[in-house]
């Protein structure tokens, strides 16, 4: 009687901890599908090359992100921004053409927001650009980029092993709010 009981609290246990393994396992791949990177969640309404722009026509970050010497956020360029010079150039390719329909039709561009950081962590293009950082340290070349790249990684583990690299605060109030 006694094996029995001990039998079944075996077997109990295996069940439990089979279960637990397999609910772990398909919240994981939920959440792990739905947050990774994929080509098609990546396209932009309008297409954009960081290579032509940054990279050939050596345009620096700062004209088109002008808030992040300033604020939290490098911003998105200005439909003014992007006109000032595509108003002027003869040369039309498709995305010319697009980028000028919506000018014409004073519509905002529903650019696809590629960052985001949780709410409860405080980050500022400022104080990064301001210790000595550049673009490229974090977004990588993305003057050689086609594409608008998502950055690095900005998992926590990133972070602080970039701030120990650089001997920057890794108190939690620094970047937790």
């Amino acid at each position: 009687m006694a094996w029995l009981r001990f039998h079944t609290a075996r077997v109990r246990a295996v069940l439990v901890l089979s279960l637990t393994g397999l609910v772990a396992i398909g919240i994981g791949t939920l959440y792990s599908s739905g947050s990774s990177d994929s080509s098609s969640q990546d396209l932009q309404p309008v297409p954009f090359s960081h290579a032509r722009h940054a990279g050939e026509l050596k345009i620096d970050c700062l004209y088109c992100h002008r808030y992040a010497e300033q604020s939290r956020v490098a911003g998105i360029p200005s439909m003014h921004a992007c006109i000032t010079c595509h108003q002027s150039i003869e040369r039309r390719n498709r995305s010319t053409d697009q980028l000028l329909t919506y000018w014409r039709e004073q519509q905002p561009i529903p650019w696809i927001r590629l960052q985001r950081l949780p709410d409860h962590v405080y980050f500022t293009h400022e104080r990064h650009l301001k210790s000595g950082l550049q673009c490229a340290d974090c977004h990588g070349r993305v003057d050689t980029m086609r594409g608008t790249p998502r950055a690095a990684s900005y998992e926590m583990g990133w972070c602080l092993t970039c701030h120990q690299q650089r001997k920057a605060s890794q108190d939690c109030w620094t970047c937790h709010k």
